[in-house]
């Protein structure tokens, strides 16, 4: 099976292209009866950092200052996002992965890791990506091959396209926090009634936070359709990134987890979502994206 080649997936009125040797991500995902891209489109030899969407594995944004707080000892990794002091967003959109089924609207990818400095522990990373009558279905999943215990999160990175007149709905009841690094310092409740509750402009919005008591919903509202996200129930924290710039996209990422949120589990700190895989345990999330058309479509 050709692992390099993008992969180009069809159902109904949607088409996405997957690229499993750039990140295991995804090129695009667009509509056909909408005539538009639903997510951000990548160019032709983009980068994965101009993807539509990719995997977050095996943990989501930064690890503070490339230290792994771990049970065994406390590993120094890889910083691997210039010129950040710090490791981000795991091995998995670095590296290229394989592809070990497919179909017409589906495809399944592994990565198989081997202890290295981006990640002391050798674990398997599996992603499917599947276009049905409804959208777009992503699900990952994590299992720790090793013979300690891993930490380990999950996360999606999905950009989505700004137009006049964007609204987002969400919700949340919490905000990590950060500092002049980008770390998390402390969780900040918030009314119960986040600053999206209900439907809300996005423009002038700017945003590079992590968000606790995330709803598993959010919905962006176009002028004529409705982008509705759900992601599963450990997905219980949202990083919203809204540069505000000339890149024209913001960022809503299901994860599983606080950013540091080793780090912060180390200092006592309770709610950051981080998880401890036993030899053999896995962890498994989801993501699925629906486009409802509106009234004046």
């Amino acid at each position: 099976m050709d692992h390099s080649s993008s992969i180009m997936l069809a159902h109904g009125d949607g088409r996405a292209e997957l690229r499993p040797a750039t990140g295991g991500a995804l090129a695009g995902w667009r509509w056909r009866g909408r005539g538009r891209d639903v997510l951000r489109p990548a160019p032709e030899a983009g980068t994965v950092r101009q993807m539509a969407c990719y995997p977050l594995a095996p943990y989501s944004n930064r690890i503070g200052h490339a230290l792994l707080n771990a049970p065994d000892q406390r590993h120094a990794l890889r910083a691997n996002f210039a010129p950040e002091p710090h490791s981000i967003h795991g091995f998995g959109w670095q590296r290229a992965w394989q592809v070990v089924a497919r179909s017409g609207s589906s495809a399944e990818l592994q990565l198989a890791h081997t202890a290295d400095a981006d990640w002391p522990y050798a674990c398997t990373v599996r992603q499917t990506v599947a276009l049905d009558d409804a959208g777009l279905r992503l699900s990952l999943s994590v299992s720790n091959d090793d013979t300690r215990a891993m930490p380990a999160g999950l996360g999606f990175h999905p950009y989505f396209p700004l137009a006049p007149g964007l609204r987002l709905e969400t919700q949340w009841d919490g905000l990590w926090r950060a500092g002049d690094d980008r770390l998390p310092l402390d969780l900040a409740p918030q009314p119960q009634s986040s600053p999206f509750a209900t439907p809300q402009p996005v423009a002038g919005w700017q945003a590079d936070d992590c968000y606790s008591g995330w709803s598993g919903r959010a919905s962006l509202h176009y002028p004529d359709y409705v982008l509705r996200m759900s992601a599963s129930d450990n997905c219980r924290h949202l990083v919203c990134f809204a540069p505000n710039d000339e890149r024209s996209f913001i960022a809503i990422e299901p994860v599983t987890h606080a950013n540091d949120a080793f780090a912060l589990a180390a200092r006592g700190a309770t709610s950051t979502g981080m998880r401890l895989l036993a030899p053999g345990e896995s962890l498994s999330i989801a993501m699925r994206l629906a486009v409802e058309e509106t009234q004046h479509a």
